[in-house]
């Protein structure tokens, strides 16, 4: 409960440190709570769209258990503007995804087993070598004898110095497989022994001493931000939206409207990054069940970076923390969890009349972003809002990649030798974004839209004539859409009951930008366990308890959970409130300069307003003024220090 002298919480912002550490103590208290039991997670119960049309809600969470013992997950209500458990119940047949307190109790088995330890002095390394190990699932392709177990192995690397990359000295063919429930070494599974590549894969700076001469660049704002944060309520220009954070997604977006001449119009109630998937392509022993649930198997929330001034963001920026409960019940907060800035992103618009007269604005975008570290890899998520209604999702890679140990005259074909036997493997991102959007209230409906060109006729005598195809998706069976560079296709969802000056309902069109098409097969393990990748976007009715596009618990699931089940009820998409998920991602062959540290690579998508302004929206910026631009030199006829843009 909040201090008499606090500003009450809003019901979509966050849980507070004081409100996840109440939840803890709730949930201790209780009399099917065992002291053994680990907590998996701790977040807001969003309310409902009708609870928060109806008036302020209570203050709600939903905590998720694991005990070990009986291998058992619970799912616990609590509202806690009462103080209350309000609900608790088994969820049969699931399990926890990977829990920090376990790996690491599990990797410190692996370096305490004497035949792990033997392993790697078979391979040439000693007692007094420093061993980088990282756990990984075995996803659904888990051996029947370890039926009934949550079940990691171990792949390991050499670090050769204190501040050296492990990632270039991969040790082939040695893993400990371990029970994260019981801590049981189960097994030392080991293949064929190759040499550990020596090449160093130096990329800090204090080793290199980079010498390249970059200017200085500095971003001011001499009457400070164009932005003002509230806790969670952010307000920038014509845009207000409230972020938040949960241990599982990581960054979330609540609440987007725009203010519309005066008129405060909705556009979006929820966005967030739902899952994220990792399939690898090699099918040598070790390798071929390489297929991790980034959001759902490892949690990307609690991997979130704390961010650093001048480094990871540039300008007057503004910080928002992040707390989550870790698997022992403590309260952990992420400073600088989220960053928040604006940035010039170029010409707005602009026209030269033919009376010389010169119009042009500068372009602003507002930015929300949070970076994640996942073992080897970086994931920047970046939200933009822009002066025109326009947002656009980023996803920044970048990191190192992973790799494995060949022997140096073999040629490499699952992935690509990026030093002497040392080799990085093909592997694809798939990301699904979780789009609610509630376009001027939540009577929605979603078209498929294409540029086609009529048969040489009347419509199109000169053969270069085209149309716009529109249809309607209509019911969960007709969800699976599916991308068409050929016809420029995108997703249009409109309010029917809302139109525009020219009569036509009011719409946001889903622009796909980075298509990536699932190399695995539909029938393979990490097909039936990541069905949501078989269609680039699909349309659902949206339910609140419908989170998470492969399931609420994909570690070592079954087949057809998510997106899949869900559109099988085969519900009304007409004018109704719905959910686009969107797949997108990259599918990554690694190239020689992504070593030893990965230039930034992008993928994402954007949302365009289509009739849902009267005209162009942006036409209230005002022309640009600033002191801070400057020319090496005059055109012919051009002022070398002219910067106005009036």
């Amino acid at each position: 409960m909040p201090h008499p002298h606090e500003v009450a919480p809003h019901p979509l912002d966050p849980l507070s440190r004081v409100e996840l550490a109440r939840a803890v103590e709730i949930v201790r208290a209780h009399e099917e709570s065992l002291p053994s039991d680990l907590f998996v997670n701790v977040s807001l119960e969003e309310p409902r769209k009708e609870e928060l049309v109806a008036g302020v809600p209570g203050r709600c969470a939903r905590v998720t258990l694991w005990r070990q013992g009986s291998r058992e997950l619970f799912e616990a209500r609590l509202d806690l503007s009462q103080d209350a458990l309000v609900g608790w119940e088994l969820v049969p047949g699931a399990s926890a995804p990977m829990l920090v307190a376990q790996v690491d109790a599990a990797l410190e088995v692996a370096r305490s087993s004497s035949a792990f330890v033997e392993g790697l002095r078979e391979r040439g390394l000693s007692e007094s070598s420093e061993i980088h190990l990282e756990a990984w699932p075995f996803g659904g392709l888990l051996p029947d004898r370890f039926a009934g177990r949550r079940v990691v192995y171990t792949p390991c690397w050499e670090r050769k110095t204190p501040t050296g990359n492990p990632y270039a000295h991969p040790i082939h063919g040695l893993y400990a497989v371990i029970d994260l429930d019981t801590l049981e070494l189960l097994e030392i599974e080991e293949h064929d022994s190759i040499p550990v590549p020596q090449e160093p894969g130096d990329y800090r700076a204090d080793v290199l001493e980079p010498a390249r001469h970059v200017a200085p660049l500095e971003i001011t704002q001499p009457q400070g931000a164009g932005f003002t944060a509230e806790g969670h309520l952010l307000r920038w220009q014509n845009w207000h939206m409230r972020v938040g954070f949960c241990p599982r997604e990581g960054l979330l977006i609540h609440d987007v409207r725009y203010d519309d001449g005066g008129t405060e119009r909705t556009i979006a109630h929820r966005l967030s990054m739902a899952e994220l998937v990792i399939p690898y392509a090699d099918p040598s022993p070790g390798s071929y069940r390489k297929n991790a649930f980034d959001a759902g198997e490892i949690f990307m929330g609690i991997n979130t970076n704390s961010l650093t001034l001048g480094c990871d963001c540039l300008g007057e920026i503004h910080y928002i923390d992040a707390s989550y409960v870790d698997n022992l019940g403590e309260v952990r907060t992420i400073g600088n969890a989220i960053c928040i800035h604006e940035e010039d992103t170029g010409i707005l618009w602009k026209h030269t009349d033919t009376d010389g007269s010169v119009e042009v604005r500068r372009g602003r975008r507002f930015v929300v972003s949070s970076i994640y570290t996942i073992d080897n890899y970086e994931y920047a998520y970046y939200w933009y809002f822009y002066q025109d209604g326009g947002i656009e999702f980023e996803v920044k890679f970048t990191g190192i990649v992973l790799t494995l140990a060949d022997h140096a005259d073999q040629e490499a074909i699952f992935g690509t030798a990026i030093q002497p036997g040392l080799i990085a493997p093909h592997h694809q991102h798939v990301f699904c974004a979780r789009l609610d959007l509630d376009l001027d209230g939540t009577h929605n409906s979603v078209y498929e839209v294409d540029a086609v060109a009529p048969e040489r006729g009347p419509l199109n005598p000169y053969g270069g004539s085209f149309v716009e195809k529109v249809v309607q998706v209509r019911d969960e069976g007709e969800s699976r859409r599916y991308i068409n560079p050929a016809t420029a296709r995108t997703w249009k969802v409109v309010n029917p009951q809302k139109l525009n000056k020219m009569g036509q309902p009011v719409a946001y069109k889903l622009v796909p930008k980075s298509p990536v098409i699932p190399v695995a097969e539909p029938t393979s393990s990490i097909g039936k366990r990541a069905g949501f990748m078989y269609a680039d976007t699909w349309v659902t009715a949206t339910d609140s308890d419908e989170r998470y596009p492969a399931g609420d618990y994909p570690f070592q699931s079954g087949e057809g959970e998510g997106l899949p089940a869900w559109t099988a009820q085969g519900r009304s998409l007409d004018s109704t409130d719905v959910t686009l998920w969107h797949v997108f991602g990259i599918t990554h062959v690694p190239r020689l300069e992504d070593w030893p540290i990965m230039p930034v690579e992008r993928a994402g998508f954007q949302l365009t307003p289509f009739g849902f302004f009267d005209r162009n929206p942006s036409l209230d910026v005002p022309p640009a003024q600033t002191s801070h631009c400057a020319s090496s030199g005059a055109g012919e006829h051009g002022d070398a220090h002219s910067c106005a843009c009036s």
